[in-house]
C-alpha cells in the first residue's frame, strides 16, 4: 500500500504555506500521494504550486492582528477562547476526512487540532520555545509548557532549522528541555528548487524589493509604509505584496506584484540589492538561501519578530 499524506499549513500569513511547498515536492519525489488542506486563504497559492494536487477547504482560523503593538499581549488571551474553538473544529473535520480519504500520514504546519490518533501525525514548527519581551521572559517557561501540551497529540515534531545552536531561530528553535519526539529537518524554502535559468542572475537590477507579508492589518499598514519608503528613495525599486488572490495593483511610480512564482520571485531577490522585509521566519530561510541583503522591520508586538530581527542583525 502506498503512502497517503495530507499537508495543512495554520493561516497566520502565507510563510506557514510556502515552507511546506519543499515538504510536498520531497514526498512527491518519493512517490507518495499528497493531498493539501487549507483555509480558502491559501488556496490560488497551492493551485498555483501544485495545479495537479487534490485541494481540500480546512477550517480558518482567521487571526488578525491587532492594531497597536502593545495590545499583542492581551490579544494573545483574548485569542485563546477562539483558537481552542477552531482546534476542536479542524480535529473532527480531519477525522471525517480521513474517514473517506484513507490517509496513511498527516502533516500540520502549526495547526494545533491538525491530527488522528489512528493516524501517524507530524507536527512543524520552529517555535518550540515562545518569545517573550523583558521583563516577561520569565513567562517563557510557561509558553515552552503549552506548546509541548499542544505537541504531545503528535508523533514526531519536525523543526525546520539547523540542531546546533543557534541554527536560524536561536533560543526558539532550541528549547531547554530534549524530546526525543523532535526531529531537525533543516531549513525549508520553496525557492530552493525552483526553475530558473542562473544566467545574469547576479546582476544587481533592482535597488530595493519591498516583500509584504503576515496577517492583517499589520500587513497593510506595512503595505503603506512600503509604499512611501519605495516612493521616497531613488533608484529602481519593487514590490511584491503577498497577495495571492488579488487581480487588481494600485498604479504606483514602481512594479508591483501581488504574487510571484518560486522562480520569479527567485530571480527578483536574486537580482535586488536589498530587500526590505518582515523578519518572518519563511521569509529569513529564503533570503538566507539566496544570501541576500536586507532591512528588516519587525511586526510592532511580534516577539519572535523582534527577537529574530535582533538575532539576525
Amino acid at each position: 500500500m502506498s503512502e497517503k499524506i495530507v499537508v495543512s499549513p495554520l493561516d497566520w500569513g502565507l510563510g506557514h504555506a510556502t515552507r511546506c511547498v519543499p515538504i510536498i515536492r520531497s514526498h512527491l519525489e518519493q512517490g507518495m500521494e499528497v493531498e493539501i488542506a487549507s483555509a480558502i486563504a491559501h488556496k490560488n497559492f497551492f493551485a498555483q504550486e501544485f495545479p495537479n494536487l487534490i485541494w481540500h477547504e480546512a477550517p480558518a482560523y482567521n487571526i488578525k492582528y491587532p492594531e497597536r503593538g502593545w495590545q499583542m499581549p492581551f490579544w494573545i488571551f483574548c485569542q485563546m477562547p477562539h483558537i481552542k474553538k477552531i482546534m476542536k473544529e479542524e480535529n473532527k473535520w480531519l477525522a471525517d476526512l480521513c474517514e473517506r480519504q484513507k490517509f496513511t500520514q498527516i502533516i500540520s504546519d502549526n495547526r494545533f487540532g491538525f491530527y488522528n490518533k489512528k493516524i501517524k501525525s507530524i507536527y512543524i514548527t520552529h517555535q518550540l520555545r515562545i518569545a517573550f519581551p523583558q521583563p516577561f521572559t520569565f513567562f517563557e517557561k510557561i509558553g515552552e509548557a503549552w506548546h509541548k501540551s499542544i505537541m504531545k497529540n503528535f508523533d514526531e515534531i519536525w523543526v525546520p532549522d539547523y540542531k546546533e545552536f543557534p541554527g536560524l531561530a536561536g533560543k526558539l528553535s532550541h528549547p531547554s528541555y530534549k524530546d526525543k519526539k523532535i526531529k531537525y529537518i533543516g531549513p525549508q524554502s520553496r525557492l530552493a528548487n525552483s526553475q530558473l535559468s542562473t544566467k545574469n542572475s547576479q546582476l544587481k537590477t533592482i535597488d530595493t524589493l519591498a516583500l509584504i507579508s503576515g496577517p492583517e492589518p499589520q500587513r497593510s499598514f506595512f503595505e503603506k509604509y512600503a509604499i512611501k519608503f519605495l516612493t521616497e528613495t531613488p533608484g529602481n525599486n519593487c514590490m511584491v505584496r503577498g497577495l495571492p488572490n488579488e487581480t487588481e495593483t494600485p498604479d504606483l511610480p514602481f512594479p508591483i506584484f501581488n504574487h510571484l512564482s518560486a522562480a520569479d520571485l527567485r530571480e527578483k531577490i536574486l537580482t535586488s540589492r536589498t530587500i526590505l522585509c518582515r523578519p518572518g521566519y519563511s521569509t529569513l530561510m529564503d533570503l538566507k538561501l539566496l544570501k541576500a541583503n536586507a532591512i528588516l522591520i519587525p511586526t510592532p508586538g511580534q516577539t519572535e519578530q523582534i527577537y529574530l530581527a535582533k538575532l539576525w542583525k
